[in-house]
This record gives structure tokens, sequence and C-alpha cells, in this order.
């Protein structure tokens, strides 16, 4: 299984979601862009394990769009 260092779900959807209010991401194609971006970041880095798979993190925190996507509809 991938891992993070100190992996956090709730804490890395929380940067996303941060970086994703700043640029602004308005789509679910955008969102899952921003995912990937991230997480890629994050191996580049060392913060995640290269020998990992990292599909599964990516496909959780892709799912959780919705989560985003109702902040954007109470602004």
């Amino acid at each position: 299984m991938t891992q993070f260092l100190d992996f956090n779900l709730n804490q890395t959807y929380a940067e996303i979601k941060e970086r994703a209010e700043a640029l602004p991401v308005t789509s679910k194609e955008a969102w899952d862009d921003l995912v990937e971006e991230y997480v890629n970041e994050k191996r580049e880095v060392g913060e995640l394990d290269l020998d990992a798979d990292s599909q599964g993190i990516i496909e959780e925190l892709k799912s959780m769009w919705p989560e985003y996507e109702k902040n954007l509809n109470i602004r």
C-alpha cells in the first residue's frame, strides 16, 4: 500500500482543497488533475514511498470531489 510519511487523508484533502480554492478549481476534471499533480509532487520530494503504487491514494482523493463541490455551491 502506498503511504505518505505520516500520511493523513484529512490533512492531505485540506491541502489539496486549499490549492483548489486558490486556483480556483470548479470542475471534476480540474480536481482530478490537481490530485494527480499533488501526489506526483509528494513522490518527487520523497514524501511518498516511490516503491509503492500511489493509485489507491489518488483514487481516494479524487473520490473526495463531491465534498469539495458542496463547498462551491455554498459560495
